[in-house]
């Protein structure tokens, strides 16, 4: 018989970089991702507070007795503009969102919590208080799937030149299921 698992539900928490703990459970989440880690980036982010939006992606812990015990599952953000757009695409009082970082733990990834984590932060993009109702664009910066496919000289080997493994896949492929374009 093959163990059936479902998918736990997620929501997203601000994470509150002033907390010391949250500010080293972020740090710690950012190490594991390879991804802008140092002190000095992120206390920059504290005070950035208003551009840069950080959320928990937290699931219910069913293993806890406690009532209501979430647990951190991974970090998404929602930015103020990734200055990705041509000036004539946007008019004044459009603004534009971006998602800079999207980091699932290791340890519970497969369970359709990324997906879920962005679908949620679209909906906050087009509110307040962390989006605007006039936000029409939706902006994010992935690694090119040219990393993964394009055989030409420039990126042969490019992964252990940087001492990282290759990814299981093409993040940008992830986003365009999502219905995001390049």
């Amino acid at each position: 018989m093959q163990k059936q698992y479902s998918s736990p539900k997620c929501q997203l928490e601000p994470v509150d970089l002033n907390d010391a703990s949250q500010f080293n459970e972020l740090r710690d989440q950012r190490i594991i991702c390879g991804w802008e880690s140092d002190l000095q980036t992120l206390r920059g982010w504290q005070d950035k507070a208003d551009l840069k939006r950080l959320f928990w992606i937290t699931i219910l812990d069913n293993s806890s007795h406690a009532e209501d015990k979430y647990i951190r599952a991974g970090h998404i953000s929602l930015d103020a503009s990734s200055s990705l757009l041509d000036e004539s695409d946007i008019s004044s009082g459009d603004p534009e969102l971006s998602i800079n970082s999207v980091f699932i733990m290791p340890y519970y990834r497969s369970l359709g919590l990324g997906k879920r984590a962005v679908r949620l932060v679209e909906n906050m993009a087009a509110t307040e208080p962390f989006g605007d109702p006039n936000c029409r664009f939706l902006t994010l910066t992935a690694l090119s799937k040219r990393y993964f496919y394009d055989d030409a000289p420039e990126w042969s080997g490019l992964w252990e030149k940087i001492g990282m493994e290759r990814p299981s896949f093409s993040v940008q492929e992830w986003y365009e299921k999502l219905g995001y374009v390049s």
